[in-house]
């Protein structure tokens, strides 16, 4: 509920003078928007029928708890975007994960649309990590001298020496890295 807060509040976490935020959730935004639709559409459909008033006002809160609940995922992606800073770049997804990659461990980041089949994109194969979101594309590549520790949404940890992740506009990305790497 915290994206929630910041983002009626149109704050950003994590983004200070010094760092630039890379946004990531737009291609994301209509799917979001119809299921928190269609989520408080059912909770009123269910207060139409007659389960009794115990039953209706509980099936009435989860519905109007699952529009926000959706909802705040979606906002966690506005409110919570890539961060590129002069010592590190943070690759995050809403409030689900969290990765800092210090700059000195990064060769280079770098511009690369790619497609990656669903299926094959939960694994972590060929030592990749892949961060998208309702699309399966990956837009940057930030290539690691060793590789570093990341831990996924539900606890497992694994280890990965190339992170690849989106953005609605990774070649200003590219270049904020550059141009913070000289300040």
């Amino acid at each position: 509920m915290k994206g929630l807060w910041l983002y009626l509040r149109g704050r950003k976490d994590g983004v200070t003078e010094d760092t630039v935020a890379v946004p990531y959730g737009s291609d994301g935004k209509p799917i979001f928007i119809v299921l928190a639709v269609v989520s408080a559409f059912e909770a009123g459909l269910f207060w139409l029928l007659d389960f009794g008033l115990v039953v209706d006002l509980l099936l009435l809160v989860l519905g109007v708890y699952s529009a926000l609940l959706v909802f705040g995922v979606y906002a966690g992606t506005v409110v919570r975007p890539h961060v590129i800073s002069s010592s590190e770049v943070r690759v995050r997804y809403s409030s689900f994960y969290d990765v800092r990659i210090p700059r000195e461990n990064i060769v280079g980041l770098r511009h690369s649309k790619e497609s990656h089949d669903p299926a094959k994109a939960k694994a972590f194969r060929d030592g990749t990590w892949l961060s998208h979101d309702n699309s399966y594309e990956t837009t940057l590549v930030a290539e690691l001298r060793e590789p570093i520790t990341v831990t996924r949404p539900l606890g497992k940890t694994e280890t990965v020496r190339v992170v690849k992740f989106t953005a609605d506009d990774p070649k200003a990305a590219v270049e904020a890295y550059e141009r913070l790497a000289v300040s």
